[in-house]
């Protein structure tokens, strides 16, 4: 059974009245001139009136203010009034909340709302939209509602001077403003960040501090050093092309994605199964709040681009690295100074001395499992011996 995503944002507009005698708001008006909502006339101003019926709201609110007294009511109202007169269009937006996704965040605990937490994801994703769509000199104010099973809030928007003629406004806008709800109220910053560090601080930092074709990794995990040649001989002529979005690696994109996950399954096969499930979970929270699979799955797609995006950034750098023009090999290759023949000892003493570390420590693990194993069988004859 599918859930109810946890936010839902309806948007529409009204376009302002030609003359006070014109018929452009007819559903509108019928909308908001029933009795229990108190509308005394057909204007813009009266919208608030609706809004902010103490039945079913907790009274009208704005970008800097959580509460409006008379004064201040009657002072939004006039705004309102003169923005119709002035050709603005009427924007209204309705953001409804499933109530067992607000307790799952942690906004609604049995009878209690923490309304700070609404009324600052209202605002947040208000200033986005304002700001997405230029909309410089606009007015708002909004309102929680409580009159259906659904906890929902209301926003008004009117521009003040320099109003626009199309109301419509761009679907992006209206998904980032949902975006924004979602991540005021449920901050998964925490989580996505234990995924981050994995890539960058774990697996990425590894893969800068090691060479791929080591001794070591030549003797210990030669398919590692397989695929990696295998990609290098298949590079490009042109070396700007050397970058993992480059489209001079399209053919070679799976090969370097096989050669991260053969890299990962060596170093860091625990934390990538840890890491891949951090991610089912991150992606089963954006299906449940968004209530879109497809959503969803674009998050999945763009964390695991991140992660073989960048390792396949770091492989094609270490082979840039090594790949050396034929004009410095000239000049390289000439009688190297006694300084370079030391240093060059030096550095292969050192991979000599790391090489038999690992293969006498690999040895020595292998005789005691040798040892181990050869006095479980004792054991397990005596007991057989002493029945």
């Amino acid at each position: 059974m599918t859930k109810v995503p946890g936010v839902i944002i309806k948007s529409k507009f009204k376009l302002p009245q030609a003359t006070r005698r014109a018929r452009r708001y007819t559903t509108y008006l019928r909308y908001i001139d029933r009795p229990e909502t108190k509308a005394r006339s057909q204007q813009f101003e009266n919208y608030h009136d609706y809004m902010e019926d103490e039945l079913k709201s907790s009274g009208l609110f704005t970008a800097t203010q959580d509460r409006l007294n008379a004064t201040e009511r009657e002072q939004l109202r006039e705004v309102f009034r003169r923005a119709q007169e002035n050709g603005s269009i009427l924007w209204q937006d309705v953001i409804s909340f499933d109530e067992t996704w607000l307790q799952e965040v942690g906004v609604k605990e049995n009878r209690y709302i923490d309304e700070q937490r609404l009324m600052q994801a209202t605002r947040n994703a208000t200033a986005l939209m304002t700001e997405k769509e230029q909309m410089l000199h606009a007015t708002w104010t909004a309102a929680i509602h409580y009159n259906t099973d659904n906890i929902h809030v209301h926003i008004a928007t009117v521009e003040t001077s320099h109003p626009r003629e199309r109301g419509k406004r761009k679907p992006k806008t209206i998904e980032k403003m949902k975006a924004q709800v979602v991540h005021t109220l449920a901050d998964r910053t925490r989580e996505q960040e234990k995924l981050n560090a994995f890539i960058r601080d774990e697996a990425l930092a590894h893969k800068r501090n090691r060479s791929t074709t080591s001794a070591s990794n030549r003797i210990f995990h030669p398919e590692l050093v397989r695929q990696y040649k295998t990609i290098q001989k298949q590079l490009p002529d042109d070396k700007r092309q050397w970058y993992y979005n480059m489209s001079g690696m399209k053919e070679l994109r799976p090969s370097l994605n096989r050669l991260t996950d053969t890299y990962l399954a060596t170093y860091f096969k625990k934390e990538h199964t840890e890491f891949k499930q951090r991610l089912d979970t991150e992606v089963a929270f954006y299906e449940r709040s968004y209530g879109s699979a497809s959503q969803a799955s674009s998050y999945r797609k763009t964390k695991e681009h991140d992660l073989y995006k960048q390792m396949g950034n770091a492989i094609l750098s270490e082979m840039r690295e090594s790949s050396t023009s034929p004009q410095k090999v000239t000049k390289t290759s000439s009688v190297p100074s006694p300084e370079q023949r030391i240093q060059s000892a030096f550095r292969r003493e050192r991979i000599m001395q790391e090489t038999l570390y690992r293969i006498e420590r690999h040895m020595n693990n292998e005789w005691e499992h040798m040892q181990n194993q050869k006095a479980f069988e004792r054991l397990q004859w005596e007991m057989e011996y002493d029945r």
